[in-house]
């Protein structure tokens, strides 16, 4: 659900918010490769407010074009291009490897994720992370709509128009871990479930905001009840993996 933002404040995310979550997992000062790098938001945070370098591939040349206005390098095919791949192993041998591959709200777009994800370890050295987030099909919002027997593709969210897989928290990390990754960090965002929400969409009196309101132990427990029920209500979710 990563969309073409021409502005970006960083300081302004809530802890919740899945961009907080995954730049968070990226060091500062790390050497970064991000695949689907749209307009550039992100990648001009990393270079400006992480010291990051920074290297984007993006396949619309519009967001590549508004990418590099940001004073981004930038890249624009894919990485099954044979150019590009040359052009990615060039960069690599001049300013070294790259620490950090980063891939936002991208995976879900592609048919055969698989593929993509073999093709990144030829840039992968031990000490390489990859950051990689997507969405999860089983919010209660689409087993809700399944329940009632629809499935309706839109122009924004988990069912947009343009995604050509869909995850779970658990077969996302086989994916990973069935390409040979192990994982090494894992975070989600969520939006909890509440009747409010349900009849009117209006979030109201939500299990996890009524847990923060007690005293002492609040914010403990509402951990506790996200992590538990984190397959019901997590909307998008972010792995960090190094290669086995």
């Amino acid at each position: 659900m990563k969309y073409h933002k021409e502005t970006f404040v960083y300081e302004g995310l809530k802890p919740n918010n899945i961009d907080k979550i995954q730049l968070d997992m990226i060091p500062p000062g790390s050497h970064v490769l991000e695949i689907g790098c749209a307009t550039g938001y992100m990648g001009e945070y990393l270079v400006q407010k992480k010291g990051c370098r920074f290297l984007g591939l993006e396949t619309e040349k519009e967001s590549a074009v508004s990418a590099e206005e940001r004073g981004l390098a930038i890249l624009c095919g894919t990485i099954e291009d044979q150019a590009i791949s040359e052009q990615i192993n060039r960069h690599v041998r001049e300013h070294g490897p790259f620490q950090i591959i980063f891939m936002s709200q991208v995976i879900e777009h592609i048919a055969r994720p698989e593929v993509t994800l073999n093709h990144l370890k030829q840039w992968m050295h031990s000490d390489c992370s990859l950051v990689i987030s997507t969405c999860s099909i089983a919010h209660w919002r689409c087993r809700f709509r399944l329940l009632g027997g629809t499935w309706k593709y839109e122009d924004y969210g988990i069912f947009d128009h343009s995604h050509l897989r869909f995850f779970t928290i658990k077969s996302f990390r086989e994916l990973l871990e069935q390409c040979d990754f192990k994982v090494i960090d894992f975070a989600y965002s969520f939006e909890d479930i509440c009747p409010f929400k349900i009849l009117f969409d209006t979030r109201i009196l939500a299990p996890s905001d009524l847990l923060r309101l007690i005293p002492f132990v609040g914010m403990r427990l509402r951990k506790s009840y996200t992590d538990l029920f984190k397959n019901f209500i997590t909307k998008q979710f972010v792995f960090k993996v190094q290669l086995n």
